[in-house]
Protein backbone atom coordinates (compact mmCIF):
# COMPACT_ATOMS: atom_id res chain seq x y z
CA UNK A 1 0.00 0.00 0.00
CA UNK A 2 3.10 2.29 -0.37
CA UNK A 3 2.84 4.37 -3.51
CA UNK A 4 2.18 8.28 -4.00
CA UNK A 5 -1.11 9.46 -3.38
CA UNK A 6 -3.40 9.27 -6.00
CA UNK A 7 -6.07 12.44 -7.15
CA UNK A 8 -9.35 11.57 -6.13
CA UNK A 9 -10.91 11.70 -9.37
CA UNK A 10 -8.47 9.36 -10.78
CA UNK A 11 -9.25 6.99 -7.45
CA UNK A 12 -12.58 6.82 -8.69
CA UNK A 13 -12.20 5.97 -12.01
CA UNK A 14 -9.74 3.59 -10.96
CA UNK A 15 -12.73 2.26 -8.75
CA UNK A 16 -15.34 1.89 -11.70
CA UNK A 17 -13.61 -0.50 -13.49
CA UNK A 18 -14.32 -3.58 -11.13
CA UNK A 19 -11.17 -5.31 -11.05
CA UNK A 20 -8.31 -5.99 -8.56
CA UNK A 21 -6.01 -3.23 -9.76
CA UNK A 22 -8.74 -0.99 -8.93
CA UNK A 23 -8.34 -1.94 -4.95
CA UNK A 24 -4.93 -1.45 -4.80
CA UNK A 25 -5.28 1.94 -6.21
CA UNK A 26 -7.38 3.09 -3.64
CA UNK A 27 -4.83 1.51 -1.36
CA UNK A 28 -2.00 3.48 -2.54
CA UNK A 29 -4.08 6.52 -2.28
CA UNK A 30 -3.84 6.85 1.18
CA UNK A 31 -0.63 4.98 1.66
CA UNK A 32 2.99 6.97 3.62
CA UNK A 33 5.02 7.22 0.84
CA UNK A 34 7.66 4.32 1.13
CA UNK A 35 5.93 2.63 4.04
CA UNK A 36 7.59 4.86 6.60
CA UNK A 37 7.12 8.35 7.98
CA UNK A 38 8.74 10.45 10.22
CA UNK A 39 12.58 11.45 10.27
CA UNK A 40 12.51 11.00 14.70
CA UNK A 41 14.78 7.78 14.38
CA UNK A 42 14.80 5.99 18.14
CA UNK A 43 13.43 9.06 20.11
CA UNK A 44 11.09 8.00 23.06
CA UNK A 45 8.80 10.32 23.23
CA UNK A 46 5.84 7.82 24.82
CA UNK A 47 8.11 7.44 27.81
CA UNK A 48 8.99 10.90 28.46
CA UNK A 49 6.09 10.59 31.20
CA UNK A 50 8.35 13.25 33.13
CA UNK A 51 6.02 16.06 31.22
CA UNK A 52 3.14 13.80 30.96
CA UNK A 53 2.11 14.11 27.85
CA UNK A 54 -0.32 12.33 25.95
CA UNK A 55 -1.35 11.25 22.27
CA UNK A 56 -4.91 11.57 21.70
CA UNK A 57 -7.09 10.83 18.51
CA UNK A 58 -9.97 13.02 17.38
CA UNK A 59 -11.67 13.22 14.11
CA UNK A 60 -12.09 15.88 11.55
CA UNK A 61 -14.67 16.53 9.38
CA UNK A 62 -14.25 16.95 5.28
CA UNK A 63 -17.35 17.72 2.74
CA UNK A 64 -18.21 19.46 0.11
CA UNK A 65 -21.14 18.69 -2.36
CA UNK A 66 -22.40 19.75 -5.99
CA UNK A 67 -25.95 20.37 -7.19
CA UNK A 68 -27.59 21.66 -10.56
CA UNK A 69 -28.64 25.30 -10.90
CA UNK A 70 -32.45 23.77 -10.56
CA UNK A 71 -31.06 22.08 -7.12
CA UNK A 72 -30.58 18.28 -8.02
CA UNK A 73 -27.43 17.07 -6.18
CA UNK A 74 -24.26 16.03 -8.44
CA UNK A 75 -21.66 14.74 -6.68
CA UNK A 76 -20.70 14.44 -2.61
CA UNK A 77 -17.82 13.08 -0.41
CA UNK A 78 -17.73 13.35 3.24
CA UNK A 79 -14.16 12.25 4.98
CA UNK A 80 -13.79 11.61 8.55
CA UNK A 81 -10.14 12.08 9.17
CA UNK A 82 -7.78 11.11 12.08
CA UNK A 83 -6.02 13.58 13.60
CA UNK A 84 -3.19 12.95 16.24
CA UNK A 85 -2.90 15.16 18.76
CA UNK A 86 -0.73 16.36 22.17
CA UNK A 87 -2.18 17.16 25.08
CA UNK A 88 -0.94 18.21 28.58
CA UNK A 89 -1.81 16.80 31.71
CA UNK A 90 -4.52 19.14 32.33
CA UNK A 91 -5.74 18.55 28.75
CA UNK A 92 -4.70 21.63 26.60
CA UNK A 93 -3.60 20.91 23.56
CA UNK A 94 -0.45 21.65 23.00
CA UNK A 95 0.61 23.39 19.90
CA UNK A 96 4.28 24.96 20.23
CA UNK A 97 6.98 23.52 22.23
CA UNK A 98 8.71 24.70 24.97
CA UNK A 99 11.16 21.83 25.71
CA UNK A 100 12.98 19.01 23.64
CA UNK A 101 10.31 16.79 24.44
CA UNK A 102 7.30 18.57 23.39
CA UNK A 103 9.14 19.32 20.14
CA UNK A 104 9.72 15.30 20.00
CA UNK A 105 5.68 14.59 20.76
CA UNK A 106 4.96 17.28 18.30
CA UNK A 107 6.90 15.98 15.39
CA UNK A 108 5.60 12.70 15.84
CA UNK A 109 1.88 14.03 15.47
CA UNK A 110 2.99 15.75 12.55
CA UNK A 111 4.51 12.49 10.90
CA UNK A 112 1.42 11.34 11.41
CA UNK A 113 -1.11 13.58 10.83
CA UNK A 114 0.56 14.54 7.42
CA UNK A 115 -0.12 10.97 6.12
CA UNK A 116 -4.03 12.11 5.77
CA UNK A 117 -3.53 15.80 5.48
CA UNK A 118 -1.77 15.42 2.34
CA UNK A 119 -4.26 13.24 1.05
CA UNK A 120 -7.18 15.40 1.46
CA UNK A 121 -5.04 18.45 -0.04
CA UNK A 122 -4.32 16.67 -3.08
CA UNK A 123 -7.92 15.02 -4.03
CA UNK A 124 -9.59 16.70 -6.86
CA UNK A 125 -12.81 16.91 -6.19
CA UNK A 126 -13.84 19.46 -8.83
CA UNK A 127 -12.67 17.00 -11.61
CA UNK A 128 -14.75 14.13 -10.02
CA UNK A 129 -18.05 16.88 -9.59
CA UNK A 130 -17.14 17.50 -13.63
CA UNK A 131 -17.32 13.95 -14.28
CA UNK A 132 -20.64 13.80 -12.49
CA UNK A 133 -22.02 16.68 -14.07
CA UNK A 134 -20.99 15.05 -18.28
CA UNK A 135 -22.58 11.85 -16.58
CA UNK A 136 -25.69 13.78 -15.92
CA UNK A 137 -25.99 15.85 -18.89
CA UNK A 138 -25.68 12.76 -21.37
CA UNK A 139 -28.38 10.77 -19.42
CA UNK A 140 -30.56 14.24 -19.42
CA UNK A 141 -29.73 13.89 -23.49
CA UNK A 142 -30.71 10.21 -23.37
CA UNK A 143 -33.87 10.87 -21.16
CA UNK A 144 -32.38 8.58 -18.62
CA UNK A 145 -32.94 9.56 -14.93
CA UNK A 146 -30.51 10.98 -12.23
CA UNK A 147 -31.07 8.64 -9.17
CA UNK A 148 -28.52 8.88 -7.04
CA UNK A 149 -25.12 11.31 -6.99
CA UNK A 150 -21.74 10.93 -7.13
CA UNK A 151 -20.54 10.18 -3.59
CA UNK A 152 -17.08 9.81 -2.00
CA UNK A 153 -17.14 8.79 2.18
CA UNK A 154 -13.98 7.70 4.03
CA UNK A 155 -14.94 6.60 7.96
CA UNK A 156 -12.17 4.82 10.02
CA UNK A 157 -12.08 3.18 13.67
CA UNK A 158 -9.13 2.74 15.69
CA UNK A 159 -7.28 0.31 18.52
CA UNK A 160 -4.22 1.82 20.52
CA UNK A 161 -1.64 0.52 23.15
CA UNK A 162 0.56 2.83 24.67
CA UNK A 163 3.30 2.87 21.85
CA UNK A 164 0.94 1.83 19.04
CA UNK A 165 -1.76 3.38 17.32
CA UNK A 166 -3.71 0.90 14.76
CA UNK A 167 -6.11 2.67 11.89
CA UNK A 168 -8.75 0.51 10.24
CA UNK A 169 -10.10 2.50 7.47
CA UNK A 170 -12.84 2.20 4.93
CA UNK A 171 -13.14 4.37 1.22
CA UNK A 172 -16.92 3.96 -0.41
CA UNK A 173 -17.15 5.44 -3.70
CA UNK A 174 -20.19 5.12 -6.22
CA UNK A 175 -19.91 6.67 -9.57
CA UNK A 176 -23.18 5.53 -11.35
CA UNK A 177 -21.65 2.14 -12.00
CA UNK A 178 -23.75 -1.34 -11.14
CA UNK A 179 -22.58 -1.07 -7.40
CA UNK A 180 -20.31 0.87 -5.12
CA UNK A 181 -17.35 0.22 -4.18
CA UNK A 182 -15.83 -0.05 -0.78
CA UNK A 183 -12.04 -0.78 -0.10
CA UNK A 184 -10.43 -1.54 3.56
CA UNK A 185 -7.60 0.33 4.74
CA UNK A 186 -5.08 -0.29 7.38
CA UNK A 187 -2.37 1.98 8.93
CA UNK A 188 -0.03 0.82 11.92
CA UNK A 189 1.66 3.98 13.62
CA UNK A 190 4.52 3.85 15.92
CA UNK A 191 4.61 6.40 18.89
CA UNK A 192 7.60 5.98 19.53
CA UNK A 193 9.74 6.76 16.63
CA UNK A 194 6.95 8.87 15.01
CA UNK A 195 6.97 6.18 12.03
CA UNK A 196 3.99 4.27 10.00
CA UNK A 197 5.42 0.54 10.04
CA UNK A 198 4.99 -2.71 8.15
CA UNK A 199 3.83 -5.17 10.17
CA UNK A 200 5.62 -8.04 9.24
CA UNK A 201 8.61 -6.34 11.27
CA UNK A 202 6.63 -7.48 14.60
CA UNK A 203 8.14 -10.73 14.09
CA UNK A 204 11.51 -11.70 15.75
CA UNK A 205 11.62 -13.30 12.06
CA UNK A 206 9.87 -11.12 9.63
CA UNK A 207 10.24 -14.05 7.18
CA UNK A 208 8.60 -16.58 9.51
CA UNK A 209 6.18 -14.07 10.72
CA UNK A 210 5.09 -13.25 6.95
CA UNK A 211 5.11 -17.60 6.36
CA UNK A 212 2.86 -18.44 9.62
CA UNK A 213 0.48 -15.96 9.33
CA UNK A 214 0.10 -16.78 5.64
CA UNK A 215 -0.39 -20.66 6.14
CA UNK A 216 -2.93 -19.62 8.55
CA UNK A 217 -4.96 -17.09 6.39
CA UNK A 218 -4.86 -19.94 3.65
CA UNK A 219 -6.17 -22.50 6.53
CA UNK A 220 -9.00 -20.04 7.18
CA UNK A 221 -9.86 -19.58 3.06
CA UNK A 222 -10.09 -22.88 2.36
CA UNK A 223 -11.88 -24.05 5.55
CA UNK A 224 -14.86 -21.31 5.18
CA UNK A 225 -14.95 -22.14 0.93
CA UNK A 226 -15.22 -25.75 1.72
CA UNK A 227 -18.05 -25.11 5.07
CA UNK A 228 -19.32 -23.07 1.51
CA UNK A 229 -19.56 -26.19 -0.78
CA UNK A 230 -16.97 -24.94 -2.79
CA UNK A 231 -13.22 -25.49 -3.66
CA UNK A 232 -11.11 -23.14 -2.68
CA UNK A 233 -10.37 -21.99 -6.42
CA UNK A 234 -13.80 -22.07 -7.07
CA UNK A 235 -14.30 -19.00 -4.54
CA UNK A 236 -11.33 -17.55 -4.58
CA UNK A 237 -8.76 -16.17 -7.72
CA UNK A 238 -6.52 -18.82 -8.49
CA UNK A 239 -3.35 -17.64 -7.43
CA UNK A 240 -5.10 -16.83 -3.81
CA UNK A 241 -2.49 -17.97 -1.72
CA UNK A 242 0.50 -15.81 -3.67
CA UNK A 243 -2.57 -13.34 -2.70
CA UNK A 244 -2.26 -14.45 1.09
CA UNK A 245 1.67 -14.58 0.91
CA UNK A 246 1.35 -10.58 0.66
CA UNK A 247 -0.88 -9.82 3.60
CA UNK A 248 1.45 -7.26 4.91
CA UNK A 249 0.30 -4.86 1.89
CA UNK A 250 -3.14 -5.54 2.41
CA UNK A 251 -5.27 -3.94 5.51
CA UNK A 252 -3.87 -4.82 8.51
CA UNK A 253 -5.00 -3.83 12.02
CA UNK A 254 -4.73 -4.69 15.23
CA UNK A 255 -6.90 -4.50 18.45
CA UNK A 256 -6.96 -6.38 22.11
CA UNK A 257 -7.52 -9.52 20.48
CA UNK A 258 -4.67 -9.97 18.10
CA UNK A 259 -4.28 -9.23 14.00
CA UNK A 260 -7.21 -8.66 11.56
CA UNK A 261 -6.28 -8.93 7.92
CA UNK A 262 -8.96 -7.97 4.93
CA UNK A 263 -8.90 -8.52 1.53
CA UNK A 264 -11.40 -5.94 0.01
CA UNK A 265 -13.68 -7.06 -2.68
CA UNK A 266 -11.81 -8.15 -5.93
CA UNK A 267 -8.60 -8.46 -4.06
CA UNK A 268 -8.80 -12.31 -3.46
CA UNK A 269 -12.33 -13.03 -5.00
CA UNK A 270 -15.11 -11.59 -6.71
CA UNK A 271 -16.90 -8.88 -5.94
CA UNK A 272 -19.82 -11.44 -5.04
CA UNK A 273 -17.57 -12.93 -2.76
CA UNK A 274 -17.43 -9.78 -0.80
CA UNK A 275 -14.21 -9.21 1.41
CA UNK A 276 -12.04 -11.80 2.86
CA UNK A 277 -11.53 -11.12 6.68
CA UNK A 278 -9.46 -13.33 8.47
CA UNK A 279 -8.47 -12.78 12.18
CA UNK A 280 -5.04 -14.13 14.05
CA UNK A 281 -5.61 -14.36 17.21
CA UNK A 282 -3.29 -12.88 19.68
CA UNK A 283 -1.74 -16.14 21.19
CA UNK A 284 -0.99 -17.71 17.94
CA UNK A 285 1.12 -14.48 17.16
CA UNK A 286 3.22 -14.57 20.79
CA UNK A 287 5.30 -16.96 19.24
CA UNK A 288 6.87 -14.74 16.88
CA UNK A 289 6.60 -11.51 17.92
CA UNK A 290 10.08 -9.63 18.84
CA UNK A 291 10.63 -8.01 21.97
CA UNK A 292 10.10 -4.86 20.22
CA UNK A 293 6.34 -6.29 18.60
CA UNK A 294 5.06 -7.39 21.65
CA UNK A 295 6.45 -4.30 23.37
CA UNK A 296 3.92 -2.07 20.13
CA UNK A 297 1.02 -4.54 20.80
CA UNK A 298 1.48 -3.77 24.44
CA UNK A 299 1.50 -7.17 25.76
CA UNK A 300 3.51 -7.66 29.21
CA UNK A 301 6.62 -9.33 29.12
CA UNK A 302 6.20 -13.17 30.87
Amino acid sequence: MQKRILPALALSLALLSGCADAAAAARAAMSPVGGSTGALGAANVVASAAEELDFVLKSEEKSDQYTTDDGIALAAYQYTIPVLRVETQDGQILKTAATAAQKQALDVATAFNENFTNWVESTDFSGFFNWAQEDYALRKEEGQSWETPYDEEFTYTFWRSDRLISVAGEYYSYTGGVHPNTVLLGWNFDLQTGRFIHPAVLGADSEELQTAVTAEIIRQADQRAIEGGYAPTEMYWEDYQDIAARWPDYAVAFSDGGMTVTFSAYEMASYAAGPQTFEIDLDFLKPYLSEDGRALLGIPEE
